[in-house]
């Protein structure tokens, strides 16, 4: 299953943010998610049994934890953001 992050900007309240445009994320298996944008690998989120997701980056580096889906999601978008302004 695959789902776009990027809902129309003049939505609302749900409007994606701009890192997030283009996004395309896919459930590999239950807890196991992977990013794309533009054919470009920018990491995946494992959960852990306690719940808590765990955040790589494209070079399978742990770069960050959160407690639920979206945050760890946005955790990812921001560390890949970050990285290619770098």
């Amino acid at each position: 299953m695959a789902s776009s992050l990027a809902p129309d900007p003049l939505s609302g309240t749900d409007a994606a943010t701009p890192s997030s445009y283009g996004v395309l994320w896919s459930r590999v298996e239950d807890g196991f998610y992977v990013a794309n944008r533009d054919g470009v690998f920018l990491g995946y989120l494992d959960r852990e049994a306690d719940g808590t997701y765990r955040v790589f980056n494209g070079r399978s580096r742990l770069v960050g934890a959160a407690s639920d889906r979206r945050a760890a999601m946005d955790a990812l978008l921001a560390h890949h953001d970050q990285e290619a302004t770098a």
